[in-house]
This record gives structure tokens, C-alpha cells and sequence, in this order.
């Protein structure tokens, strides 16, 4: 019998967690950049990532600025609202192959799923896998009391052939 985790958030919270300072700092230093170029799914300037240059709010609608999703950089970061994780994906995919640059996603590590094998596995990228889970933020910015239920990656679009390359990494690094 398959155990499920049923979430205690709000539908209408749902999609508004942010991103914990940790899991930028491990991204920027697996990728050995200092800053990601564009934060591309925040809700507003006070939720955006400290280290992006700019940021396209949820009010801006980010699939409507594809254009923008870089300035000068050649990374760019999205937390994706989960219930439109695949849209975004799928719009960072067309993005990467026309911009020839790299867009880092924040996604659920949901391998066996029929989506991913649908999304993830037709498509170029270094699915980065940390060593547990990484605490998100409430919308207000203050921890939560119970961390998410479900494993996270980071997955790393990339304008060149490789398949799927899974690294596996340690929280913290």
C-alpha cells in the first residue's frame, strides 16, 4: 500500500511559498556563478531572491514576458508556482533552446511520475539532487513549522546535448 503525505496548506497559499536562502546559495555554488541574472516567478520585489539582478513579479505574468526571462547573465532561477510547474517548464525549455542559455528550476523530485517522463526526460538538463529536503518560507517570509512534504531538486535547462545528468549533493555545500 503506497503511503501518501497529504498537505496541511491552504489552496490558497499554495503556490505562494518562497525560496529559502539555503537552497540560492547551494544553486549558485553548484553552478559557481555569484548571481542568477533574472528571479523569474517571485511575487514581488520584497520576495524576490537577494542574489538576482532583476525579477518578474507574479503580477508582471512571467509566460507573457519569455522576452525578459534574461537581461545580460546566462542563468536565470524560477520557484514556479507547483500547480504550474509543467507550463513553466515547458515554456524554460523553449526559452533555453532559443536563447541558448541556462534556466535553473526549483521542482518536486518526482521521478516516477508520468509527467516527468513525459517533461524531464525528453529534455537536455542536470537534475540536481540534494541530500534531504530544503525548508521553504511562508508568504510573509518566516518559517514554517513542519518543512514540505515531498523531495525537491533543482533542475538545470540546458541549451546543449546531454540527456539527463542526475548529480547528487549535499545540503550546506
Amino acid at each position: 500500500m503506497a503511503i501518501t503525505n497529504k498537505s496541511n496548506t491552504s489552496k490558497e497559499t499554495k503556490d505562494f511559498w518562497r525560496t529559502s536562502p539555503e537552497l540560492v546559495n547551494d544553486a549558485l555554488k553548484l553552478l559557481n556563478i555569484y548571481m542568477f541574472d533574472v528571479d523569474i516567478c517571485c511575487t514581488s520585489y520584497n520576495e524576490k531572491i537577494s542574489k538576482a539582478l532583476k525579477f518578474i513579479s507574479e503580477k508582471d505574468d512571467a509566460l507573457e514576458l519569455t522576452d525578459c526571462w534574461f537581461d545580460r547573465g546566462s542563468y536565470s532561477f524560477i520557484n514556479p508556482p507547483f500547480s504550474k510547474k509543467w507550463i513553466f517548464f515547458n515554456a524554460a525549455v523553449e526559452v533555453v533552446n532559443k536563447t541558448k542559455k541556462n534556466i535553473l528550476m526549483v521542482m518536486p523530485y518526482t521521478p516516477c511520475t508520468k509527467e516527468w517522463h513525459e517533461n524531464v526526460h525528453s529534455t537536455n538538463c542536470i537534475i540536481y539532487v540534494p541530500d534531504g529536503r530544503y525548508q521553504y518560507l511562508l508568504p510573509d517570509g518566516t518559517k514554517p513549522k513542519n518543512s514540505c512534504n515531498f523531495e525537491t531538486c533543482l533542475v538545470l535547462i540546458v541549451p546543449f546535448k546531454c540527456g539527463n545528468v542526475i548529480v547528487n549533493y549535499k545540503r550546506g555545500l
